[in-house]
């Protein structure tokens, strides 16, 4: 079979999409040697090499739907695959390549107060299209299925829960190279609470500073490290929230300095009101650090017992789980623990085993 990609989101800077795609494409293009994949994309060199995969760029870029409705189209038209992997969140208006579409979550149709008012309308027509003209929808939680169920006119039989896996790369770094990180930084003898993600209201980032600012009255050596881009909406004044002295604040972390990140931390912070899945708490948890998260959501489901639970956005309850993830440290271990016994669950190989059966199942709908 010939298999059509859209890999749009995968940049040098890739996060999100980009990552879900990178992590899952090797493992498919081994489940599936005598298949080729053809990965449509903005970049100009491969990001890994397979001998079924081609990369193709597709340039100049003038956004997303443009590029999707225009450079996209016309190469799967010329092409005419027989799967089209759609993996950020919608296809092209037209076109019948038989789809699997990826709905990673719908916040924007289950909080649209969260988003500018014409970015809803256009997201939510074209998801509504998109699920309409797909044969498969494959999202990463339940709680994300039943959003979808709830708010697009998808068929419970045509929607597959896969879970995101962790990479094997995010392991514990060595005390030695966490040191040395630590000192690049210039936080030495420091404790601290990081949190990396693009920065949305729903996350409460303000809440999450006044709760370390109280914690800091008795332990003055914790500091907050933001990793993230501002996306807030109505937007917050993240320069004044993110003034002091004791947080650092970077847009971006290089790929390969994640691991170091997530081990370099007393705690991870990820207070969201709403996640289809949540991977960064995930791969904090894969380098040793507890995350400290809202009973909320798909965050509920997917890290039941292997996270400090919040219940609720408030300071004080933050900053009492603050304080139990830095403090607690038989609790620590045992929420390591539980992750160890269940990380097996957490794997892009089965992810990608699960993807095959899925392209699998189209391929012999078409052949008929």
């Amino acid at each position: 079979m010939r298999i059509a990609v859209d890999g749009y989101e995968i940049t040098k800077s890739f996060t999100g999409v980009g990552r879900v795609i990178v992590s899952l494409l090797p493992y498919l293009a081994d489940f599936m040697p005598e298949d080729d994949f053809f990965v449509f994309f903005r970049g100009s060199s491969a990001f890994f090499v397979k001998p079924n995969i081609t990369w193709q760029t597709l340039q100049p870029d003038h956004g997303y739907f443009r590029w999707q409705n225009g450079l996209l189209y016309r190469s799967l038209k010329r092409m005419e695959p027989d799967i089209f992997l759609a993996f950020n969140y919608t296809r092209p208006l037209f076109g019948r390549e038989k789809t699997v579409l990826f709905e990673h979550d719908v916040s924007f149709a289950a909080h649209p107060e969260w988003f500018p008012s014409n970015e809803v309308i256009k997201k939510k027509f074209l998801v509504r299209r998109s699920v309409r003209k797909c044969d498969q929808v494959v999202t990463v939680s339940f709680f994300s299925k039943s959003e979808i169920l709830k708010y697009f006119p998808v068929k419970d039989e045509q929607l597959q829960v896969i879970y995101h896996g962790v990479e094997d790369r995010f392991q514990p770094v060595p005390a030695q190279n966490v040191r040395e990180w630590k000192e690049s930084k210039g936080l030495q003898d420091k404790k601290i609470i990081g949190y990396l993600g693009s920065i949305f209201n729903r996350r409460h980032i303000p809440e999450l500073v006044e709760s370390i600012a109280l914690i800091r009255q008795k332990m003055p050596d914790v500091t907050l490290f933001i990793i993230g881009k501002d996306l807030t909406y109505p937007p917050l004044d993240l320069d004044r929230i993110l003034s002091h002295d004791w947080i650092k604040w970077e847009k971006n972390c290089p790929d390969e300095d994640l691991p170091i990140f997530y081990s370099a931390l007393e705690a991870f912070a990820y207070l969201s009101e709403y996640e289809g899945f949540g991977l960064p708490p995930l791969e904090a948890l894969a380098c040793g650090t507890v995350p400290v998260l809202l009973n909320m959501t798909s965050l509920k489901e997917v890290f039941k017992d292997m996270a400090v639970m919040v219940e609720e956005p408030d300071v004080s309850s933050i900053k009492a789980g603050l304080e139990t993830a830095l403090c607690d440290l038989i609790y620590r271990e045992t929420l390591l623990k539980r992750f160890s016994e269940a990380r097996p669950r957490f794997s892009w190989k089965n992810a990608a085993r699960d993807l095959r059966e899925i392209i699998g199942k189209l391929g012999k709908e078409k052949q008929r």
